[in-house]
Protein backbone atom coordinates (compact mmCIF):
# COMPACT_ATOMS: atom_id res chain seq x y z
CA UNK A 1 0.00 0.00 0.00
CA UNK A 2 2.64 2.21 1.11
CA UNK A 3 3.97 2.59 -2.62
CA UNK A 4 0.86 3.28 -4.16
CA UNK A 5 0.88 6.15 -1.51
CA UNK A 6 4.27 6.93 -2.32
CA UNK A 7 3.30 7.04 -6.29
CA UNK A 8 0.15 9.29 -5.43
CA UNK A 9 2.38 11.59 -3.45
CA UNK A 10 4.62 11.83 -5.84
CA UNK A 11 2.25 13.12 -8.51
CA UNK A 12 0.60 15.31 -6.32
CA UNK A 13 3.82 16.94 -4.97
CA UNK A 14 5.91 17.42 -8.01
CA UNK A 15 3.26 20.43 -9.85
CA UNK A 16 3.76 21.60 -6.28
CA UNK A 17 7.22 21.68 -6.48
CA UNK A 18 7.59 23.12 -10.03
CA UNK A 19 5.90 26.11 -8.49
CA UNK A 20 8.97 26.70 -6.53
CA UNK A 21 11.76 26.20 -8.96
CA UNK A 22 12.33 22.44 -7.15
CA UNK A 23 11.94 18.86 -8.40
CA UNK A 24 11.18 15.61 -6.27
CA UNK A 25 14.63 13.89 -5.23
CA UNK A 26 12.61 11.12 -3.49
CA UNK A 27 9.47 10.93 -1.12
CA UNK A 28 9.26 7.82 1.76
CA UNK A 29 6.17 6.79 3.70
CA UNK A 30 7.22 5.50 7.44
CA UNK A 31 4.54 4.55 10.27
CA UNK A 32 1.36 3.16 10.65
CA UNK A 33 -2.29 4.47 9.91
CA UNK A 34 -2.84 7.42 12.13
CA UNK A 35 0.79 7.82 13.05
CA UNK A 36 2.34 7.94 10.03
CA UNK A 37 5.20 10.15 8.55
CA UNK A 38 5.75 11.66 5.01
CA UNK A 39 9.33 12.58 4.09
CA UNK A 40 9.72 14.70 0.69
CA UNK A 41 12.73 15.21 -0.75
CA UNK A 42 13.60 18.02 -2.31
CA UNK A 43 16.28 19.92 -4.78
CA UNK A 44 16.94 22.86 -7.00
CA UNK A 45 19.76 22.94 -9.26
CA UNK A 46 21.65 25.83 -7.83
CA UNK A 47 20.84 24.10 -4.02
CA UNK A 48 17.56 24.90 -1.70
CA UNK A 49 17.67 27.49 0.72
CA UNK A 50 15.96 27.04 4.48
CA UNK A 51 12.65 29.37 2.88
CA UNK A 52 11.84 27.42 0.06
CA UNK A 53 11.93 24.42 2.27
CA UNK A 54 9.80 25.93 4.65
CA UNK A 55 7.18 27.84 1.94
CA UNK A 56 7.33 24.46 -0.06
CA UNK A 57 6.45 22.26 3.15
CA UNK A 58 3.17 25.14 3.82
CA UNK A 59 1.53 24.43 -0.01
CA UNK A 60 2.37 20.84 0.09
CA UNK A 61 0.33 20.81 3.93
CA UNK A 62 -2.52 22.75 2.09
CA UNK A 63 -2.94 20.63 -0.55
CA UNK A 64 -2.39 17.24 1.46
CA UNK A 65 -5.52 18.80 3.74
CA UNK A 66 -7.62 19.94 0.88
CA UNK A 67 -7.33 16.33 -0.41
CA UNK A 68 -7.30 14.07 2.19
CA UNK A 69 -4.95 11.81 0.24
CA UNK A 70 -2.39 10.32 3.50
CA UNK A 71 -5.96 8.63 4.87
CA UNK A 72 -5.03 9.83 7.87
CA UNK A 73 -3.32 11.76 10.48
CA UNK A 74 0.68 12.76 9.37
CA UNK A 75 3.28 14.12 10.12
CA UNK A 76 5.28 16.10 6.86
CA UNK A 77 9.01 16.64 6.54
CA UNK A 78 10.32 18.25 3.79
CA UNK A 79 14.12 18.55 3.27
CA UNK A 80 16.80 18.67 1.08
CA UNK A 81 18.66 15.15 0.36
CA UNK A 82 21.36 15.86 2.23
CA UNK A 83 24.78 13.79 2.29
CA UNK A 84 23.50 10.49 3.51
CA UNK A 85 21.27 10.49 1.06
CA UNK A 86 22.05 8.54 -1.97
CA UNK A 87 22.23 10.57 -5.47
CA UNK A 88 19.05 9.20 -7.35
CA UNK A 89 18.84 12.07 -10.53
CA UNK A 90 20.95 12.85 -13.28
CA UNK A 91 20.62 16.22 -12.38
CA UNK A 92 22.56 15.65 -8.87
CA UNK A 93 25.24 13.62 -10.67
CA UNK A 94 25.26 17.14 -12.82
CA UNK A 95 25.44 19.47 -9.84
CA UNK A 96 27.87 17.74 -8.02
CA UNK A 97 30.93 18.25 -10.67
CA UNK A 98 33.76 18.97 -8.11
CA UNK A 99 32.82 17.65 -5.57
CA UNK A 100 33.95 14.51 -4.26
CA UNK A 101 31.64 11.20 -3.98
CA UNK A 102 31.83 7.64 -3.52
CA UNK A 103 30.21 5.20 -6.12
CA UNK A 104 29.12 1.83 -5.43
CA UNK A 105 28.80 0.13 -8.68
CA UNK A 106 28.66 -3.57 -10.10
CA UNK A 107 29.25 -4.61 -13.61
CA UNK A 108 29.92 -8.30 -14.65
CA UNK A 109 28.87 -9.53 -10.78
CA UNK A 110 32.25 -7.57 -9.73
CA UNK A 111 30.96 -5.32 -7.28
CA UNK A 112 33.45 -2.00 -6.93
CA UNK A 113 33.81 0.90 -4.80
CA UNK A 114 35.60 4.08 -5.95
CA UNK A 115 36.05 7.33 -4.52
CA UNK A 116 36.92 10.51 -6.03
CA UNK A 117 36.37 13.91 -7.27
CA UNK A 118 33.32 14.14 -9.88
CA UNK A 119 34.85 15.12 -13.51
CA UNK A 120 31.81 14.12 -15.93
CA UNK A 121 28.61 13.61 -16.40
CA UNK A 122 26.64 12.28 -19.48
CA UNK A 123 23.70 10.09 -19.93
CA UNK A 124 25.91 6.92 -19.60
CA UNK A 125 28.46 7.38 -17.69
CA UNK A 126 30.17 9.33 -14.91
CA UNK A 127 33.81 10.11 -14.82
CA UNK A 128 35.73 10.31 -10.85
CA UNK A 129 39.22 11.82 -10.98
CA UNK A 130 41.47 10.34 -8.68
CA UNK A 131 43.97 11.79 -6.26
CA UNK A 132 46.24 10.39 -8.72
CA UNK A 133 45.02 12.32 -11.86
CA UNK A 134 43.43 8.89 -13.11
CA UNK A 135 40.34 9.22 -14.73
CA UNK A 136 37.81 6.04 -13.77
CA UNK A 137 34.82 6.12 -16.29
CA UNK A 138 31.91 4.36 -14.70
CA UNK A 139 28.45 3.38 -16.77
CA UNK A 140 25.31 4.81 -15.01
CA UNK A 141 23.84 1.41 -15.31
CA UNK A 142 26.49 0.15 -13.47
CA UNK A 143 26.30 2.76 -10.48
CA UNK A 144 24.35 0.67 -7.47
CA UNK A 145 24.89 3.57 -5.10
CA UNK A 146 26.57 7.20 -5.70
CA UNK A 147 26.83 9.67 -2.26
CA UNK A 148 28.50 13.22 -2.41
CA UNK A 149 31.09 13.04 0.85
CA UNK A 150 31.64 15.88 3.63
CA UNK A 151 34.76 18.07 2.46
CA UNK A 152 36.03 18.94 5.91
Amino acid sequence: MALGLEQELSELVQPILEQFGAYLVDISVRGEHGSKIIEVFTDTDSGITADQLADISRAVSRELDQRDISAGRFRLEVSSPGLQRPLKLQRQYRKNIGRDIKVVSSADGIQKIETGTLNEVSDSFIVLKKKENQLVSIRTVDVQEAYVLPHF
